[in-house]
C-alpha cells in the first residue's frame, strides 16, 4: 500500500465516521431522532463495507501450506 492508499484509507475512514455522525447529529436536534439513528447505521456499515471491499478482501489470509 502506497502512501495515496493510505492517505485514501484515511480519508474513507474519516468521512465514514463523521458524515454519519453530522446527518445523526442534525436529524436528531431536528426532532428525527430515529431516522438519524437509521442515519447512523446505513452511514457506518456502508464505510465498513467499502473498506472491507477494497483494502480487506483481497487480502490472502490463508496459512503456509504443507507439503
Amino acid at each position: 500500500m502506497n502512501i495515496d492508499e493510505r492517505v485514501l484509507f484515511g480519508v474513507v475512514l474519516a468521512a465514514g465516521v463523521v458524515i454519519p455522525g453530522a446527518a445523526d447529529y442534525a436529524l436528531s436536534m431536528a426532532g428525527y431522532d430515529t431516522v438519524g439513528m437509521v442515519a447512523w447505521i446505513v452511514g457506518y456499515f456502508g464505510m465498513v463495507l467499502g473498506v472491507w471491499y477494497r483494502w480487506i478482501r483481497p487480502l490472502d489470509l490463508t496459512g503456509p501450506v504443507e507439503e
